[in-house]
């Protein structure tokens, strides 16, 4: 209604401004009783009428500036949408594959939301492109083996908050954006050869900087840790017809059906995740409780000073906002998604540094059960951190 209300506006406005102009050409003065003497308006005048019919059309260009660039939101979400359709939908190998672009960030699980600002002018550029809603690959690196995971998650703009310049051909140029990037329910495996697979995807490198002096973010050719298993359909052909680093291309990928995974549970894994949830409690009520981070023995990144008390971060607010971000935890009987959750709820955004990282190795593992396995063994050093019994060696 705004909007409309503002067109109807532009639209009278000329009539208003051509009766006012009308009115003020001419200057009416009364001289002790004698006739009104009429003469016409002076430069000053002219000047004032030139001055609001420019106004009028910089208010004009500014309305039709609005209406495309809402224009252009309401076709990013569209396009959202109907990315959102193809994931949801199975091929004849029942498999899903979309072509996405990759960035090596953060092992973001599922729900979680990774918040932050950047002046990366490529990652600037790369926010502002995609645009809210739009969806991109996150993966991370395996420090082991210092390679590129293959698995990972859809990752979703929530939020792209930008400060921009204008160059000298009135171009967006994006100086600053601030960004929320949620990991969405689908995880994915970026599909290419069971061994030495190479792929185009961003990634923060010291070389992309054309003065070599920080990491910033570019595209080119990476290896990723070699598959335990062959996936049909898998080629994913290495593009390496784009010379420029600040351009990205897509990757093939194959989103991966957790329904499915849990659907076809073993009783070992519904067995498994019965036992763990009882972990998971005694670790909630320890790392909520701000007593528990005056024990100086226990590891926190987040602690105010090595060696002393308390913590930089209110460690029960930042967990309950965590498990309002992640969901109500899964029961027993969906082991994959239990696991997901829990590794997300312990290795928290942002970070509180009381429990080994565990989110990469957990997207890597096979199965419910070895994700299980995973989360049980973080949970137990976390607890035995956070009770002061065996301090984590981080």
């Amino acid at each position: 209604m705004a909007l409309v209300r503002l067109l109807c506006y532009l639209q009278l406005l000329p009539v208003a401004v051509l009766s006012f102009t009308c009115i003020t050409s001419y200057d009416i003065r009364c001289h002790h009783g004698r006739v009104p003497a009429f003469r016409a308006a002076n430069d000053d005048e002219s000047s004032f009428s030139e001055s609001l019919s420019q106004r009028i059309a910089e208010v004009r260009e500014s309305e039709s500036a609005f209406v495309s660039g809402l224009q252009n939101r309401v076709n990013k979400i569209v396009e959202a949408d109907e990315l959102d359709t193809v994931m949801s939908s199975k091929d004849a190998n029942n498999n899903t594959v979309v072509e996405l672009p990759v960035v090596t960030l953060d092992a973001l699980l599922p729900n979680q939301k990774l918040q932050g600002t950047t002046t990366d002018p490529t990652f600037c550029n790369f926010l502002c492109k995609l645009g809210l809603g739009g969806s991109f690959v996150m993966t991370s690196i395996n420090n082991r083996q210092r390679r590129i995971r293959r698995f990972g998650v859809v990752a979703k703009i929530e939020l792209v908050d930008v400060d921009a310049n204008s160059d000298s051909n009135n171009n967006f140029c994006p100086t600053s954006v601030t960004f929320c990037i949620a990991g969405s329910k689908r995880r994915c495996e970026i599909l290419g050869p069971k061994e030495r697979m190479k792929t185009r995807i961003g990634r923060w490198r010291r070389s992309y900087d054309p003065d070599g002096e920080e990491s910033r973010l570019g595209w080119g050719l990476e290896s990723f840790v070699d598959s335990a298993k062959e996936v049909p359909n898998s080629d994913n052909t290495e593009d390496c017809s784009e010379s420029s680093d600040t351009k990205w291309t897509n990757s093939r990928v194959r989103i991966i059906d957790d329904d499915e995974e849990d659907a076809n549970a073993s009783a070992e894994a519904v067995a498994k995740a019965t036992q763990i949830v009882p972990l998971i409690e005694q670790w909630i009520a320890l790392a909520s409780n701000q007593l528990t981070y005056d024990n100086v023995d226990v590891v926190a990144r987040t602690r105010r000073k090595s060696g002393q008390p308390g913590l930089t971060v209110d460690a029960a607010a930042l967990l309950r906002r965590v498990q309002r971000e992640i969901g109500q935890r899964p029961p027993p009987e969906l082991p994959t998604a239990l696991a997901l959750w829990g590794s997300a709820l312990i290795n928290p955004l942002p970070a509180l540094g009381v429990a080994t990282e565990l989110r990469g190795a957990v997207l890597e593992a096979e199965g419910a059960t070895n994700k299980l396995a995973i989360l049980e063994r973080g949970l137990i050093k976390s607890i035995n951190n956070l009770n002061g019994s065996r301090p984590l060696n981080m």
